[in-house]
């Protein structure tokens, strides 16, 4: 069995690499592997005339009917308690030791979060999906590795630390087969109901047309959360400016 230090390891050398990171249960985690186009259609509250022409934004799909966030325990610096959602909005992002975007993704979270947190609005990762079992110390000092060390570790503590991976990220791939992909962004209003879902951390590539980006333009590239697209994103959110269904 591969150690939780060989994962951890593994992930952190696949830093350069971009897309989104998909493991099998029971089995080792995938190659990194690019995203084909998501046929789903544009989550509806992202869907306002101010983000229009946002591709974050446009990257959030329509969930499916009736997706919420399951009844789970999670572990933070402050114990273990029920994953409950303040008033507002809050941005889950979904991660895993052994998802390379993920730790890139987080290090830009933690650079914006204070900016967007307040009392209408959050942005929360929780880790879930593990392929060994992790502890607090231990998540919090990953993400102190990659840059993202502001901030707080919060761990899916269901049974094997897999609820919300299993129930929150399958999601039906363009070829027809089903899949589960991480980083996996929700966003979710107070009750837990889900209103938008994006996979795969989008990287903030200046290409032309033809360019195709070098290793080395993607082993320096940032997410869009670091953009102006993001800050449009994020501020819009803090706002409450979404489209209600």
């Amino acid at each position: 069995m591969t150690s939780r230090r060989g994962l951890i390891g593994c992930g952190l050398a696949a830093l350069a690499m971009a897309g989104a990171a998909r493991a099998e249960d029971g089995g080792a985690p995938h190659a990194m592997q690019r995203l084909p186009p998501d046929p789903t259609p544009r989550a509806q509250a992202l869907d306002t005339p101010a983000l229009k022409g946002n591709s974050l934004a446009r990257g959030f799909k329509q969930p499916p009917a009736g997706l919420a966030v399951p009844k789970v325990k999670i572990e933070q610096a402050s114990g273990t308690r029920d994953l409950r959602f303040q008033p507002g909005l809050t941005l889950v992002s979904l991660w895993a030791p052994w998802c390379a975007p993920c730790l890139r993704e987080l290090k830009d979270f933690a650079e914006v979060h204070q900016a967007y947190d307040g009392k209408r609005f959050r942005i929360l990762p929780v880790l879930t999906g593990p392929k060994t079992e992790i502890t607090l110390g231990e998540a919090q000092a990953l993400l102190g590795k990659v840059g993202a060390g502001g901030l707080e570790a919060v761990i899916d503590r269901s049974p094997g630390s897999r609820a919300l991976y299993e129930a929150l990220t399958e999601h039906l791939l363009p070829t027809g087969s089903v899949g589960r992909n991480l980083p996996c962004n929700l966003l979710v209003d107070s009750d837990g109901r889900v209103l938008g879902r994006q996979f795969g951390a989008s990287l903030d590539l200046s290409l032309k047309p033809d360019q195709t980006p070098t290793p080395e333009m993607m082993a320096n590239a940032r997410t869009k959360w670091a953009s102006a697209e993001g800050a449009a994103l994020l501020g819009a959110l803090q706002r409450g400016e979404i489209a209600k269904a």
